[in-house]
């Protein structure tokens, strides 16, 4: 009897994935601010030329500009076009020509202009100039104005940095606060979905608890009313109760696998909380004495099931046993859970994948299948395509195969309609 030959790869780590993205992200913003700082120090050295330049034109029509009117006239649109804060001053430090400093031309005339003292403005506009005068001195050194051809000294040029290149000097520290904003908000969100994830674990914990004692509990209730039972029947002739030697053996038996079962379940919830003693065991023992468990069940489903199995010679895992039965349950209760809606067919196999150096568990259902959706969901705590699920199941598996036992456990395929195959991959 053969199963499908399914070539099955082990996937990229959540733990990966987060790590690609976190470092995409920080090299994305690292580009973004390197960028930003970029672009301001190229406008820092445009602006520094355009001063330079400004500077030379104000050197070569000064003289020009003040005996002919038309060369005043165009000196004076030449420096109101200049889009950031400059003011032309002459040797003795007054001011004659200015624009962006938020001061109107014509709010100072040439005659008060000409006679300020620099060292002691008078009130008003001109202190005003003075003191923009030395705070652009603060950021630029002034350019000083030489006429062409000769050495002295007409005046200079002071300049600040334009409005555009003001505003992007805040861009990089702009960019630095929506990070950290959606750093925090992202961290807030995480640290939501945590909470919300451990309390899905603590009520599936909860519930998985009441499920995993409810049988045998009532198994040993069940037996002790059999007791009860034959001590009635002998309490009117006042006699030492007397049980059928069949009925006792039976009794023992029963109530002996109970009281296993209940120790196993204290095992498995005593394991989960701490590191598990793990050994070198072979795993096929587990997985087909798992198979034979649900199988017991096969004949009061509504739906005929197949089973199939194919076991092939592995390596001994190091593994915990009470732990590896738990999660084989838990997906192979999966299994069949899908495949009795309908019947239909459930293969397991355990083999060696000589390419990945891996021993490899896999288990198929023709069942209903899963969506994209709920693929990508299926391992959530709380999640759960079954109107009564409890969405702990496959969640537990993943915590005891991966954290506990170093392995992979994954949804190979599954589409609607079609089936699931979920494999679980164990290193060598």
């Amino acid at each position: 009897m053969s199963l499908r030959n399914f070539s099955v790869q082990r996937p990229g780590g959540t733990q990966l994935l987060r790590g690609y993205l976190f470092l995409g992200s920080s090299l994305l913003v690292a580009l973004v601010f390197i960028y930003t700082n970029r672009v301001v120090h190229k406008l820092d050295e445009q602006a520094n030329a355009l001063s330079t330049v400004f500077a030379r034109f104000c050197a070569a029509a000064t003289i020009p500009a003040s005996k002919d009117e038309e060369i005043k006239r165009i000196y004076g649109e030449v420096i109101r076009s200049i889009t950031f804060p400059v003011v032309v001053t002459d040797v003795y430090g007054r001011p004659y020509a200015w624009a962006g400093i938020g001061i109107d031309v014509d709010a100072v005339s040439e005659e008060e202009a000409a006679r300020m003292d620099p060292k002691s403005p008078p009130e008003g506009p001109l202190s005003e100039i003075a003191r923009i005068v030395r705070e652009l001195d603060e950021i630029n050194p002034p350019i000083p104005m030489v006429a062409p051809g000769g050495t002295a000294e007409l005046g200079k040029v002071h300049y600040g940095e334009s409005r555009i290149v003001k505003e992007m000097r805040w861009v990089p520290l702009i960019e630095l606060g929506a990070v950290f904003l959606f750093m925090g908000f992202g961290y807030l969100g995480f640290r939501s979905l945590k909470v919300s994830e451990q309390r899905f674990i603590w009520v599936g914990m909860a519930k998985e608890t009441a499920h995993q004692l409810g049988t045998p509990i009532s198994s040993l209730l069940g037996w002790l009313e059999v007791i009860k039972d034959r001590a009635e029947e002998t309490e009117k002739s006042q006699t030492a109760v007397q049980i059928d030697r069949t009925l006792f053996e039976q009794l023992v038996d029963e109530m002996e696998s109970d009281v296993e079962r209940l120790q196993k379940v204290a095992c498995r919830f005593g394991n989960i909380g701490s590191m598990p003693n793990l050994q070198p065991q072979d795993v096929v023992p587990v997985v087909r004495g798992t198979v034979e468990y649900f199988r017991k069940r096969l004949p009061r489903v509504a739906h005929e099931v197949q089973i199939v199995e194919e076991y092939e010679p592995v390596p001994l895992l190091n593994f915990n046993r009470e732990l590896m039965e738990w999660a084989m349950e838990n997906v192979l209760k999966n299994s069949f859970d899908a495949a009795e809606s309908s019947g239909g067919r459930i293969e397991v196999r355990v083999w060696r994948n000589p390419e990945q150096e891996t021993v490899e568990l896999t288990f198929y259902d023709s069942g209903r299948g899963m969506t994209a959706s709920e693929q990508q969901k299926a391992f959530m705590p709380g999640f759960s395509t079954k109107e009564r699920g409890w969405g702990l199941g496959l969640t537990l598996a993943k915590r005891i195969i991966e954290e506990y036992h170093g392995g992979k456990i994954w949804i190979k395929s599954s589409e609607p309609g079609k089936g699931t195959l979920v494999v679980i991959s164990f290193p060598v």
